[in-house]
């Protein structure tokens, strides 16, 4: 599990830590567990690069596509967060700091129905029983 300050992430704790950032920056019309859960559950595919993720959402998972989570991602730099829900993907891009970062959510935010945040790496997610 990533710890702050270590230099490498998981592709799958990213994207948990991505989705509770997207939903403290949301309107919060689901719970945080539900809408971290409907989002990682409804991702069709996933396209994994060092310093970005595609990922589209659909039917969910193939198990094709679950052996990319356990990959490393860099995390000596800040991950920018940016979904347009309509059109059904989300997008991970590394930045290699939080001013640059900044620029990039600013310049994403005027497009109308995207959500655009910067993930909080030291944000915690216990799924709730």
């Amino acid at each position: 599990m990533y710890q702050f300050g270590d230099d490498k992430l998981e592709v799958r704790e990213l994207l948990v830590k991505a989705f509770v950032s997207a939903w403290e920056h949301s309107d919060k019309h689901v719970d945080r567990d539900t809408y971290i859960n409907s989002s990682i559950n409804v991702i069709d595919s996933l396209q994994v690069g060092p310093e970005m993720i595609y990922g589209e959402e659909g039917q969910g998972l193939l198990d094709a596509e679950l052996d990319h989570l356990p990959d490393l991602l860099r995390a000596d730099g800040a991950w920018v967060y940016y979904e347009v829900p309509a059109e059904n993907f989300f997008i991970l891009t590394w930045m290699t700091d939080t001013e640059k970062a900044q620029a990039k959510v600013d310049a994403l935010q005027d497009e109308e129905g995207s959500l655009a945040c910067i993930v909080d790496l030291k944000q915690e997610w216990h799924r709730e029983q």
